[in-house]
């Protein structure tokens, strides 16, 4: 019976192992999107600004495809603004689930020690019990 205990204790470790790990790489993951977000934002924050310093009798094309397009000023600030709107947004989305992630994956690690000190505290329980009986 001791064996079938270990056994389960063991097997519930190893999930509960496997999902922390599966939180770090789900971690992992937004890292990077949070970081191809910020770049984006810098790129676009740039842009923004490089549209400020222009006049109203400026230029500005836009790239559609190969071509390059002529396009109104204006359109173009509000296209940029809009894009670091959705920007700004979506960042805060990743980081609310990097938040949320990372409580998830402390509460994971948190819970593999406690297994594993209760299957050391089993194991010498038992060993201690084998001892005994040897002795009788």
């Amino acid at each position: 019976m001791a064996a079938n205990f270990g056994a389960s204790m063991a097997a519930a470790v190893d999930a509960e192992v496997a999902k922390y790990r599966e939180l770090q790489e789900e971690l992992q993951k937004l890292r990077s999107d949070q970081q191809t977000l910020m770049g984006q934002q810098n790129e676009n924050e740039m842009v923004k600004q490089e549209l400020d310093l222009l006049d109203d009798s400026a230029n500005v094309f836009k790239m559609v495809g190969p071509v390059l397009m002529k396009n109104d000023l204006e359109d173009a600030k509000q296209t940029v603004d809009k894009r670091l709107e959705f920007i700004t947004g979506e960042l805060k989305k990743t980081e609310k689930s990097i938040e949320d992630k990372e409580k998830r994956s402390q509460e994971a690690a948190e819970n593999v020690q406690k297994m594993q000190g209760a299957m050391q505290n089993a194991a010498a329980e038992a060993a201690r019990q084998i001892a005994a009986q040897q002795q009788k």
